[in-house]
């Protein structure tokens, strides 16, 4: 890990809620990623991973995952981020960082927003 810068965006900055087509108001967040991959050696890897709440089928958020992460690269990619240094990833809803639900069973809005994220990994080792 030491190896490696973590980037958590949360999806509620890059996409409207349930979209993956980034934002132009998202520009300030991901003009902050890229000075940060700008920063690292021109080898350095990239993977991105989308990730959701857990409304919706985990088949329906497995691809939303996916389209957000695939969204980001294209994003980089279009500031000059060479496309074969990134690997994109869909998790769905399947890592959440926050409770979706509270002990009683009832919607957690604040921990579902958590779980909307896009993570970006730079891998720093030359």
């Amino acid at each position: 890990m030491g190896d490696e810068i973590r980037i958590d965006l949360p999806a509620d900055i890059l996409f409207d809620f349930d979209k993956f087509n980034i934002r132009p108001d998202a520009a300030a967040a991901l003009n902050k990623l890229l000075i940060i991959i700008q920063a690292q050696s021109p080898n350095a890897s990239i993977r991105i991973a989308g990730h959701t709440d857990a409304i919706g089928s985990d088949a329906y958020n497995q691809t939303l995952s996916r389209n957000r992460a695939n969204a980001v690269k294209n994003w980089l990619s279009g500031k000059g981020i060479a496309a074969t240094r990134m690997t994109t990833q869909g998790f769905g809803e399947s890592r959440p960082i926050a409770a979706n639900t509270k002990p009683n069973g009832s919607d957690n809005p604040e921990g579902r927003q958590q779980n909307r994220r896009v993570q970006v990994i730079i891998n720093t080792r030359s």
